[in-house]
């Protein structure tokens, strides 16, 4: 009764095993089929057969001797794990390419310096604590390029193509600190390159905002890292995070409040205030910080006075003042990270809906801070006067975007692909549009007659010059920044200077040279004003009489530019009394 319930009753494995027939003598010593270890062998390799089918690892016949142990099976490794598209190896190859291009590119554009590219040329002469109305990180990176390597066109652009690729770097390795599936990072990297302030503009002629970027995606690195997986090397790296960004742009200032507000927030994570290695933490930032903070106690008048002219109005009417400073808020935020949203968003049009509703601890946080960040400018806008944000201004509070979003995705537990392929097809056809765009505005302006900086001749007035102080110890004087660091990058052995001299610092006397060469212009490049008219309280102020001096007015065609369209500067040589 007992073997009939079991018989009736079985299941899986042992329902498929055949019945055992009684077995004869003669079968037995004859060791033939009908023998029972023959039997049981074959009823072995059945069960060994049913167990694969069914991906067992393990069989209950596994130990007989004349039967093999199956061998493990091989983890097929699916199309989008194989894709070189997720592989942080593939990803920093081609943009070590892209940036490497982008350097070249500028090499064989005409040798006129860009705004922020003349300022950095200019302040090159000094290592100083601090220089104007910015920090003075991207100053001293500069400096030091320029000791090691020399002045050339190769040491600007390569000094800014490196800092853009960290960023890139350290935007991925911040994703892959929190991110579940670590191939997902590679959305966080190639975002950067659909924020056209990142793509773009701070190619085409930017400095400090690329120290803001830089700056900011190692912070959070550095801050996710700290979070994530603690460490005396992680806390480190965080102040160190803290002090570089601090020192970029004043406005990075927002963001690791923004975080720590966001970690007070989550009572998972506040615990983390009360880690001991945050002294170290602080005691790195402190350092790096204190030199540059120290001179903006001495002159915070000077340093901040022409950024809040750029961003606090005039405007008597309080509350009109702040629907200008909101509507500039949202267009600039809209300016920033519209088309990164929009671009990633039509990579995974499928499944956005279940985008937008996917979280986790790590989306809640890194939302929080972009939230935090915002609305600590909207403070600023409603109780500090400011009516003027412009979408740079927004760097260091609106590059979390792309990570924020990848998060999301991940978040959403998503296949891969389509959405990295079209990703990916949208960036190369960034990385074409770019370079052809910084191409083509100097190859087509001889056509438009808007001749951007670098085709202004620069060059054939440092000739001029050059000719003018040959054996003789001689000094430049220029009237704006532009023409004064363009003068240093093309005669880098001669000093040269401004009639204000750097922010804390005192001006060179003329006295210590034996002639003075001063040179002006108008921007668009018509005739300058008179000599006495740029310099003459200059002079007056330094005890020269300006009627000593010689004013030429000189003309030069553009590089690349049509014949007939020229571009003229004011000469003056004045030989000093000695």
């Amino acid at each position: 009764m007992e073997g009939g319930t079991r018989q009736g009753g079985a299941t899986g494995i042992s329902a498929n095993i055949p019945r055992c027939p009684r077995p004869s003598i003669r079968g037995i010593a004859a060791g033939g089929a009908d023998c029972p270890l023959s039997l049981l062998r074959r009823q072995g390799q059945s069960v060994l057969r049913l167990c694969l089918d069914r991906r067992k690892l393990t069989c209950p016949l596994i130990g007989f001797t004349n039967l093999r142990r199956p061998a493990l099976p091989q983890h097929k490794t699916s199309l989008d794990e194989q894709s070189w598209m997720t592989r942080g190896q593939s990803l920093f190859t081609v943009l070590a390419i892209y940036f490497l291009a982008q350097v070249v590119l500028r090499l064989c554009l005409p040798h006129g310096l860009e705004l922020d590219e003349a300022e950095q040329t200019y302040f090159s002469q000094w290592l100083l604590a601090g220089y104007n109305s910015q920090p003075p990180f991207y100053n001293w990176l500069q400096y030091g390029t320029v000791q090691l390597f020399g002045m050339s066109l190769a040491t600007l652009a390569l000094l800014k193509n490196v800092l853009l690729f960290c960023s890139y770097l350290f935007s991925w390795l911040a994703a892959r600190q929190v991110i579940s599936d670590k191939r997902l990072a590679v959305i966080a990297a190639l975002g950067l390159l659909t924020i056209p302030q990142v793509a773009f503009e701070a190619q085409r002629d930017l400095s400090h905002t690329v120290a803001a970027i830089f700056g900011t995606s190692l912070f959070l690195y550095a801050l996710l890292r700290a979070l994530a997986a603690p460490s005396l090397a992680a806390f480190a790296l965080l102040g160190a995070a803290l002090g570089i960004g601090a020192i970029t742009k004043y406005n990075f200032a927002l963001v690791p409040v923004a975080a720590l507000l966001a970690i007070v927030s989550d009572r998972d994570l506040r615990i983390k205030l009360l880690d001991w290695r945050l002294i170290v933490s602080a005691v790195i930032a402190l350092a790096i910080v204190s030199p540059h903070a120290l001179w903006l106690l001495d002159n915070f008048q000077a340093a901040s006075s022409h950024t809040m002219r750029k961003m606090v109005g005039s405007d008597a009417n309080i509350a009109l003042g702040m629907v200008r400073g909101l509507g500039s808020l949202a267009l600039a935020a809209i300016g920033f990270a519209a088309l990164t949203i929009v671009i990633i968003g039509a990579c995974y049009r499928e499944r956005v809906v279940a985008i937008l509703k996917a979280e986790s601890p790590w989306t809640r946080f890194t939302g929080r801070i972009l939230v935090i960040s915002l609305a600590l400018i909207v403070l600023m806008i409603l109780f500090g006067g400011v009516e003027k944000v412009r979408d740079r201004w927004l760097t260091p509070v609106l590059l979390i975007t792309p990570l924020y979003l990848s998060l999301k995705i991940d978040a959403a537990r998503l296949s891969l692909q389509p959405g990295i392929k079209r990703l990916w097809m949208v960036v190369a056809v960034i990385m074409v549009i770019v370079p052809g765009v910084l191409f083509g505005r100097v190859a087509s302006a001889r056509l438009t007659g808007d001749y951007p900086y670098p085709a202004i001749p620069f060059d054939r007035l440092a000739q001029e010059i050059a000719a003018k102080t040959e054996g003789t110890k001689s000094v430049i004087v220029a009237s704006d920044g532009q023409l004064a660091g363009n003068m240093r990058f093309n005669l880098p052995s001669m000093p040269v200077m401004l009639t204000a001299p750097p922010t804390g610092t005192g001006a060179l006397p003329l006295s210590s040279f034996d002639r003075a060469i001063f040179v002006w212009r108008r921007s668009e490049g018509t005739t300058p004003q008179s000599f006495n008219g740029v310099f003459g309280g200059y002079l007056q102020d330094e005890g020269i009489a300006p009627s000593r001096a010689q004013p030429a007015i000189l003309s030069y065609g553009y590089a690349w530019g049509k014949p007939g369209d020229q571009y003229q500067f004011g000469l003056a040589v004045l030989d000093l009394p000695k």
